[in-house]
């Protein structure tokens, strides 16, 4: 009994720890937002800022329209590309996008699979 107890809290532990690890970022300017259809391919976003800036900054608030899955990514760190633009990776990309609404901690070939702040 007392080991089916501790094996059930070592899986709850082992759960909560992955779900941590994988948690969204609270502030929305930290993840960009992409629309992806049933095979991946990456569709513009509705976006509006909030702020009045000369210099490139993330938007506020972006939604897809349409018949598109919106799922949040990271921004790619400085130095950092995003991958290649291809059909693998579309593939990939819906893939990963197919259990939840976020590609934090998901990779392609190695590399993160992140978003370009265009400038």
């Amino acid at each position: 009994m007392r080991l089916l107890l501790l094996t059930a809290l070592a899986g709850i532990a082992a759960a909560s720890a992955v779900s941590l690890a994988q948690s969204q970022p609270v502030n929305p300017r930290d993840k960009a937002t992409l629309c992806l259809d049933g095979i991946g391919v990456n569709h513009a976003p509705i976006c509006h800022s909030q702020t009045a800036s000369r210099f490139a900054s993330p938007p506020d608030i972006c939604s897809c329209d349409g018949p598109y899955r919106q799922v949040d990514a990271p921004y790619c760190k400085a130095g950092e590309k995003e991958p290649a633009d291809s059909a693998d990776y579309d593939r990939a990309r819906a893939k990963a996008a197919e259990h939840g609404s976020s590609l934090f901690g998901a990779t392609y070939k190695g590399q993160s699979m992140c978003v370009e702040l265009k400038r």
